[in-house]
């Protein structure tokens, strides 16, 4: 359950306990994320998987974060993220984080490395080898799987598994608007932490999309 839906984590980590399934979330690093978490704590609410889910986890505010986490649920297997260097693996792994995200900004319709000026977009798999050599824990590639060959490859550069968004955008499982252009039919596809994900839809023409 991601973080851009706060008010439902609670109920869904209730649910997945009833089912006897995982149960993952996603939290920031904003002052009402420590109180939630505290929230759980307290009601013995605890998610197998919990995700720090930051643009550039490089932060003094994701490592508090994540010691946060592993004093009050120390049971949570907690995902840290997003980096691009050996030297933030190092330090997220030694926060207490159980796996790093590695990749800033290379997804498919990704805008941070231009609105930004840093990334590891067009250097996802150098990126993921430094980074897999700094490692002790489990990496996770995130963003700039395009391609099956880009799974392959992102694993034998040292990733132990990969996130994926745009290649599963367009099967008739996967959530958004069809759209036919040209006697052909599309899915519409938007960042994964995109302006438009957060339900900003009036911001629409600040947002990159593809079909």
């Amino acid at each position: 359950m991601h973080r851009f839906e706060p008010k439902t984590r609670k109920n869904f980590i209730h649910l997945m306990q009833q089912k006897n399934l995982i149960a993952s979330i996603s939290v920031g690093v904003k002052e009402e994320e420590y109180t939630f978490i505290e929230e759980l704590a307290s009601e013995n609410l605890i998610p197998e998987y919990i995700t720090i889910d930051i643009a550039h986890g490089h932060s003094n505010a994701v490592i508090k974060m994540i010691q946060h986490i592993k004093k009050l649920l120390p049971d949570s297997f907690v995902i840290a993220g997003n980096v691009g260097t050996p030297e933030a693996v190092r330090e997220l792994e030694n926060a207490g984080a159980d796996a790093t995200k590695v990749g800033i900004g290379p997804g498919k319709v990704c805008i941070t490395k231009v609105k930004t000026g840093f990334g590891t977009g067009g250097w996802q798999l150098a990126a993921l080898r430094w980074c897999a050599k700094a490692a002790t824990k489990p990496i996770i590639a995130d963003g700039g799987i395009r391609t099956h060959g880009d799974i392959a490859k992102s694993i034998r550069f040292g990733a132990s598994m990969v996130m994926i968004g745009s290649l599963f955008a367009g099967h008739e499982e996967s959530p958004g608007t069809t759209v036919e252009q040209d006697g052909q039919l599309f899915k519409e596809y938007f960042g994964s932490a995109s302006e438009y994900q957060k339900g900003g839809k009036r911001k629409m023409s600040k947002v990159k999309r593809c079909l």
